[in-house]
């Protein structure tokens, strides 16, 4: 039983320091994908802030069975939903990007690997 604890310490390697991770985030450029993601994501903010405005909701109604709204309100559940929706969304697109960014740096290591 202690020999597998001893494999263990001698194969453990120590984990990588936070400098040395931002340094490596650092240097990642971002694609067209990537850049649309983040510009198109900033848009939809504001629009669910603009849209929780336009659709308010309605608090209070005037009498029992009437159907006037007396009090509006900001509509924050729309507001979320349309966050919601515009991150994953946006985090797709995002993906998308990184995927083809991986895809293009296979590429160049495989046409460095032929010509030599």
């Amino acid at each position: 039983m202690a020999n597998i604890f001893e494999e263990i310490d001698k194969q453990r390697e120590d984990l990588p320091k936070i400098d040395t991770i931002a340094k490596e985030v650092g240097k990642q450029k971002l694609n067209y994908y990537q850049m649309a993601a983040i510009v198109i994501f900033f848009i939809l903010f504001v629009s669910g802030i603009v849209l929780g405005n336009v659709f308010p909701a309605c608090s209070s109604n005037g009498e029992l069975y009437s159907k006037v709204c007396t009090k509006t309100e900001f509509n924050t559940s729309l507001t979320l939903f349309t966050w919601f929706c515009s991150f994953i969304g946006c985090m797709l697109i995002y993906a998308i990007g990184e995927i083809i960014e991986q895809l293009r740096l296979i590429n160049r290591n495989l046409s460095k690997s032929k010509t030599k």
